[in-house]
């Protein structure tokens, strides 16, 4: 009942999809690890937004999202939560001055990715 994808979609489509979704995954993750090692850059950016206090706060959310993307009987519920999520990045990138660019590739790796998998989400 469950899937991280839905039947009937082709291999290559499947297979694509898989990739787009993966790549962000591994990078919002790997993100979230740093968040617990002081001193490194995503540190020096989390204080100039005024929120370095919670760094492992957000770590946790950030590994929890990628996990709730990927379990199939929550990978709804994790892909609005991921896209949710990449919204945050995006007003941080423009709050810090930077053009937001990886907020747009990594949200849509995300969307492409899962509504190839899962093209029932478009509606």
């Amino acid at each position: 009942m469950f899937a991280i994808h839905e039947k009937g979609i082709g291999r290559t489509r499947r297979l694509l999809g898989y990739i787009l979704s993966l790549l962000p995954s591994l990078g919002v993750l790997a993100s979230g690890v740093t968040k617990f090692f002081p001193n490194t850059e995503i540190h020096l950016l989390l204080q100039a937004l005024g929120m370095d206090d919670y760094a492992i706060p957000i770590g946790l959310i950030e590994m929890a999202i990628v996990v709730l993307y990927w379990v199939p009987r929550t990978s709804n519920f994790g892909f609005f939560l991921f896209c949710s999520y990449i919204g945050g990045i995006f007003v941080a990138e423009l709050m810090l001055g930077d053009v937001p660019l990886p907020a747009l590739t990594i949200g849509a790796m995300i969307y492409l990715g899962t509504l190839l998998r899962k093209p029932s989400l478009i509606g």
